[in-house]
């Protein structure tokens, strides 16, 4: 059982599942399909079933960012759990698609109010999130750029039917979350491929082969 990530931020959540699909709207997502737009109305959020999605910020000059990778059994579109709000960051599925719940504002507000259990699942899971997002805003500025690809390939690895680690993110994604060129990220995947840390599993997809010296460079253990 995974114990840490977004996961298990949502754990409580989880126990609800059956509550909130009946009042969900069953939505699936292609590869790179959009599911909302910064700055559009949110009149709901989203519960992951299966797949990824990123979440990402556009600037001024179209430069995008991601800011957070929601795998499956965690929740996305936040800004929609409160009144009368916009989304403040854009999302698209994965390159697996996306299965999603959405949850309209008002059908998750009624649900809560019948189950305060919801609301306290809630709220641990964005608190979780918070804590998250702290951690990562410390180590863009002081992790080096090794261990902070490191740390983006473990936080997005995906588990196959078979049994196999991949993460199913293109280059200049895991550039955008690491926080470095996508020079710098290629140059580092290089370095990783040639320990025998990953390997290429087809198109942009990253086998994990050695997840236990991936950790450790990313927690700044190991000898460069």
């Amino acid at each position: 059982m995974r114990t840490h990530g977004a996961p298990f931020c949502w754990r409580d959540l989880q126990e609800q599942m059956a509550l909130l699909g009946a009042v969900g709207i069953e939505r699936r997502y292609a590869p790179g399909e959009a599911i909302y737009r910064q700055g559009d109305p949110a009149d709901g959020w989203w519960i992951v079933r299966r797949g990824q999605v990123l979440e990402y910020m556009v600037d001024p000059d179209g430069r995008e960012q991601i800011i957070r990778l929601a795998p499956a059994g965690s929740v996305c579109g936040m800004s929609g759990l409160g009144p009368g709000s916009t989304h403040w960051a854009s999302a698209r599925a994965g390159r697996r698609g996306a299965d999603t719940y959405f949850i309209p504002r008002e059908r998750g507000q009624r649900l809560a109010e019948a189950n305060p259990a919801i609301v306290y699942a809630l709220l641990a899971g964005m608190a979780e999130e918070v804590r998250l997002a702290y951690h990562k805003l410390h180590g863009l500025a002081m992790r080096p750029a090794r261990a902070g690809v490191a740390h983006v390939l473990l936080s997005a690895t995906e588990c196959t039917p078979d049994g196999q680690s991949v993460v199913t993110l293109s280059r200049s994604e895991i550039a955008s979350m690491a926080g470095v060129a996508v020079e710098t990220a290629v140059r580092i995947l290089q370095d990783f491929r040639s320990r025998g840390v990953i390997e290429d599993r087809g198109y942009q997809q990253i086998g994990i082969c050695d997840p236990c010296g991936l950790h450790a460079i990313a927690e700044g253990l190991d000898a460069e």
